[in-house]
């Protein structure tokens, strides 16, 4: 294997793809003499594989050939050591492809009529059973390998390795495997400080096999040990080898490979035989019990295999020793373990490697999902050269961060050319990742995307894949991938930020960010498109220029199937007016010089109306070309140039059916042309199929049926209008999304509240920019719509926001129905609440008092709105530490909702159950634990017992109990709340891990832990 090459010590565990397990000292002195290299004792890097606390395996880094490996010695034999260390090693070394268990073994002697095993052969297992399983007759035992006794069987590349050995061994392994045992016992023996010659055949006349009907004991008639009077074995005799036990050598089975030697004088070379291997816990020392597993095909018999099988991919390599009788002798150990480790070397100079290593732990699998990839992409190689020599790992040229920016006209390609590289050098990146930069929050919603595709394990499960009704703060999500990204081991990623296009430094414009602050660690790969010349700066760059003629000649024809010279130039070279215009012509069958004449008439009518704000899309070939595009959709359907319109108050990147379905309820509000397509899904796919076909619009990759629009396609509609245009699509907009968004109660709330946030935040930037006009935006409907959008921010924590809808709702019904309407006082209640989640108390103090004598006086005191506005209000002074107040208006909130809708229902069992808590906060614990059971009571009949609701007034009980001393019904109570928890919403939840932990304290509290066992048990119950 190249001696002349090279290598140098992983730099952390993670660059570890063999382990060696072995069981005794011998079995890895062996395979140490067979090192290329030692990782181990090397200055100051010496601790940097350093095992885990309370991990009692000893481990040697090493290099064998072409691989690092990880030599393990077990603390004792066994199956169970093997798991433990097997284990260990999964969780440390987290790459390792391959587990080889080398030592020495028991060998059958006839697995077959003419095949014969004698000591010093190598035993290598291609399936492993469970011998310790079978029954025990009178006369004999039977073992019993039924399906559920033999293990899983080897993984795809440990098949084919031992496919590559074959049946026989494979003569060239063998052939290398001597090899290797020279070398061994050359080193043994010109090592001054070893005893030399252990490692030698012991000789011909040394292996004894004894007939199975003798056994090794003393057969002397005057001893008294009871070997000879009574048939049994005592415990001296096992511990004497035959020829001082006097073993009759006329009992010795002939074998005629050894006859053939001892005539020859010459010693036989290792044979390697694959097949069955009998693991258990058990040493056999009896031919009768040996040959029960013989007649199941076992040639094998060994203790750890077992332990580690399933736990690592596995192959057991093992020198035979003895034949499981009972004239079992250690002379052969150390000649067994020399010729497994030989063996061992040998297979690994067959095994391909998994390429895991490279590619590490954290090996995120190839996605092109949200990659806006187009299949007729020209390779651009001039472009693509910048970004291979400053991004690829091969060829970076210094340490730490590279980042590249491609910048340019929108329009020009840079996206393409990202997407490209990244599928085209895929393999070259453990984790390649697309981050929709276009607002601070479609990139933070990015690295939501990226948190699910992390490995398991690698971040928290609730933040890696939360459940439906985990109210996950999305700057958690971003911090937990950046910390991924930034660990010191996982360096080879690879950061695609896309459509990094809004200035932070020009403005209070909603949506933009400082880029720099999501450039994560100090390592790693990051390309960044934009339109931003200013963001070169960050590293390396390159602006992308238009395509040359050669280029835009085979851009066109990709799309357009049809050679043409006469409109390149026109198009100026812009990928997407190419694509655009070739499918306008493909569509219609049109003629080069026909769209040419449309091309020069447009752009005079159009070049008089160029909007000034947009500077970036002064080249007219774009402009000109969507504005043929859009009028040649619009004349063959005018709905979906309609429904363009509306999409440019949307989000771009996501458009479904079920969206537009609100407005077929109330047909006064809403077009008809929506109501038509609300109505019948064919005619909105019909209409898509059309705006497919321009490119207008893209496919998206997803379960359920959505589409997505370019962003500068997107920008453009939204500027091609006019002011009165704009209001009413806004308007409508608005009414959409907000009439869209779910209540908390609804099932799968948290889901679609998440679809819908980037279309608010759409709404929200235009609203900004529209004001006043002919289109009313504050009557009583904008109103419902702004309020339901207010809630929508508020449920995912964005108050800020939340607070310009309230107000903007706010206004709206004080200008349409005034201040002391139904509809205005709740949009007063929610502005409480959201004051009160800010800490702005006296703000929010006076809207819950308005909320309160303003619906006291419209609906009465005892109406149930009236009666939330009174247990918000408790709620508040709770916070504020004013128990008297607090109870008085839960007492006051009771006592409406029992006359109002009853003592059983939800809304009376609440305001109960927050009276428990401030009973138990006061210390009032017997009225507390009155209050929970009547809430659990309640709960139990309105919902059932497994209602999270009732779960919380569970927990709750099981806090008072623990308060009261009560620890054995405090602990029911706690593992009936996690079990509900756990079973309703998943054992990551945030509330099953709040009963986890109130059980760890309970635990401690009563002295059954120690903190090792609390943290097993904390971890027992999150998985």
């Amino acid at each position: 294997m190249g001696d002349d090459l090279k290598y140098a010590a992983p730099a952390s565990k993670n660059g570890f793809e063999i382990a060696i397990l072995c069981a005794l000292p011998k079995e890895r002195a062996a395979v140490l003499l067979l090192l290329d290299d030692l990782w181990d004792g090397r200055g100051s890097d010496r601790h940097r594989y350093a095992r885990a606390q309370g991990d009692c395996n000893i481990y040697t880094h090493g290099r064998i050939g072409r691989f690092h490996v990880v030599i393990v010695l077990l603390d004792t034999m066994g199956k169970v050591p093997a798991a433990g260390a097997a284990t260990a090693i999964r969780i440390g070394y987290p790459n390792i492809s391959l587990a080889l268990i080398v030592g020495i073994c028991a060998g059958v002697p006839f697995p077959k009529k003419s095949q014969e095993v004698i000591l010093g052969d190598i035993i290598i297992s291609n399936i492993l059973i469970h011998r310790d399983f079978g029954r025990q007759h009178s006369d004999h035992f039977k073992a019993k390998v039924e399906a559920e006794h033999v293990y899983g069987r080897p993984n795809k590349n440990i098949r084919s390795l031992l496919r590559s050995l074959g049946d026989d061994g494979c003569p060239e392994v063998e052939e290398q495997a001597a090899k290797y045992l020279r070398q061994l016992q050359e080193k043994d023996d010109t090592d001054p400080k070893r005893e030399t010659g252990k490692y030698k055949y012991p000789g011909v006349d040394k292996d004894k096999l004894f007939d199975d009907a003798y056994e090794h004991k003393h057969h002397d008639p005057t001893l008294d040990c009871g070997c000879y009077t009574q048939g049994s074995i005592c415990e001296r005799s096992r511990e004497i080898e035959c020829d001082e036990l006097g073993c009759d050598s006329n009992w010795l089975v002939p074998r005629q490979r050894l006859t053939r030697h001892r005539a020859q004088g010459s010693s036989p070379l290792p044979q390697i035989h694959i097949g069955r291997m009998g693991s258990g816990d058990s040493v056999i020392r009896s031919a009768q019990h040996r040959n029960a597993l013989a007649a199941e095909e076992v040639i094998g018999i060994e203790m750890e295999g077992a332990g580690a099988w399933d736990e690592l991919p596995s192959i057991v390599i093992k020198g035979v020793c003895d034949y499981a009788d009972s004239h079992k002798s250690k002379m052969w150990q150390d000649y067994a373990a020399a010729t497994a480790a030989s063996v061992a070397k040998a297979v690994l100079d067959e095994y391909p490697g998994s390429g895991r290593t490279k590619e590490g732990h954290y090996r995120v699998k190839f996605s092109l999902r949200s990659m806006p990839m187009s299949n007729n992409f020209v390779p651009r190689p001039s472009d693509m050269t910048g970004i291979e020599e400053s991004l690829l790992p091969c060829h970076q040229k210094k340490q730490g961060r590279n980042v590249f920016v491609l910048h340019g006209l929108g329009g020009i390609g840079k996206t393409q050319l990202a997407v490209n590289f990244a599928l085209h050098y895929q393999a070259a990146f453990s984790a390649i990742f697309w981050l929709d930069s276009t607002s601070e929050d479609s990139l933070k919603q990015s690295f939501a995307s990226c948190a699910k595709r992390i490995p398991k394990d690698q971040i928290p499960e609730n933040i890696r894949s939360p459940q439906t009704g985990d109210e996950v703060d999305l700057n958690d999500i971003v911090e937990h991938v950046q910390e991924w990204l930034a660990k010191d081991d996982n360096v080879d990623w690879l950061l695609i930020f896309d459509n990094v296009d809004l200035d932070h430094t020009q403005g209070e414009i909603s949506g933009t960010y400082d880029i720099r602050k999501y450039l994560p660690s100090d390592h790693g790969a990051v390309l960044i498109t934009s339109r931003l010349s200013k963001l070169a700066q960050l590293g390396e760059s390159k602006r992308i220029e238009s395509a040359d003629p050669d280029l835009s000649k085979k851009i066109f024809e990709k799309w357009y199937g049809k050679e043409l010279s006469e409109l390149l130039h026109l198009l100026g070279g812009l990928p997407l007016a190419l694509a655009q215009a070739a499918a306008y012509m493909g569509e219609l069958n049109l003629h080069v010089a026909s769209y040419i004449r449309l091309y020069e008439q447009q752009w005079d009518e159009l070049f008089q109306n160029t909007d000034s704000s947009l500077p970036d899309y002064g080249n007219r070939s774009v402009w000109t070309t969507w504005t043929i595009s859009f009028n040649a959709i619009e004349t063959r359907d005018k709905n979906a140039g309609n429904l363009l319109r509306l999409w440019a108050f949307l989000d771009n990147r996501e458009m479904w059916h079920s969206l537009l379905q609100v407005a077929i309820n109330d047909q006064e509000q809403w077009p008809k042309w929506l109501r038509d397509i609300a109505c019948n899904e064919v005619k909105f796919f019909n209409i898509l199929r059309l705006l497919l076909r321009y490119s207008m619009i893209e496919a998206r990759e997803s379960e359920q049926s959505n589409y997505s629009m370019h962003p500068v396609v997107h920008r453009w509609i939204s500027h091609i209008q006019d002011d009165s245009r704009k209001r009413v699509f806004l308007r409508l907009a608005v009414m959409l999304i907000g009439f869209s968004v779910p209540h908390i109660t609804t099932k799968n709330y948290w889901v679609l509240q998440r679809r819908l946030l980037p279309h608010a935040e759409r709404c929200l930037r235009w609203m900004g920019k529209l004001e006043g006009g002919e289109c009313n935006m504050e009557d009583i409907t904008m109103g419902h719509a702004t309020n339901s959008l207010g809630n929508l921010y508020s449920d995912h924590g964005r108050l800020k926001e939340a607070e310009t809808m309230y107000q903007r709702a706010l206004e709206g019904y004080e200008k349409a129905v005034g201040p002391d309407h139904t509809s205005t006082l709740n949009t007063v209640n929610n502005l409480g609440i959201l004051y009160s989640d800010q800490g702005r108390l006296k703000e929010a103090e006076t809207m819950y008092q308005r909320a309160l004598e303003g619906r006291e006086k419209a609906v009465g005191p005892d109406h149930t709105s009236t009666l939330d506005t009174v247990n918000n209000l408790g709620i508040f002074y709770k916070h504020q530490g004013q128990l008297k107040e607090a109870e008085t208006m839960y007492q006051r909130a009771l006592e409406g909702y029992e006359k109002a809708v009853g003592p059983d229902h939800m809304s009376t069992l609440n305001t109960v159950n927050n009276l428990g808590r401030l009973y138990s906060d006061h210390g009032r614990l017997k009225e507390a634990e009155t209050m929970y059971q009547r809430a659990l009571e309640g709960y139990e009949k309105a919902v059932g017992p497994d209602h999270t609701s009732t779960l919380d007034t569970v927990n709750n009980l099981g806090i008072l109990y623990s308060d009261q001393g009560r620890l054995k019904e405090a602990e029911m109570m706690y593992q009936r709340a996690l079990s509900g928890y756990s079973a309703a919403l998943g054992s990551s939840h945030a509330k099953s891990l709040l009963v986890v932990k109130n059980i760890a304290s309970l635990q401690l509290v009563q002295g059954n832990f120690s903190l090792h066992q609390l943290i097993v048990k904390f971890a027992e119950i999150y998985n």
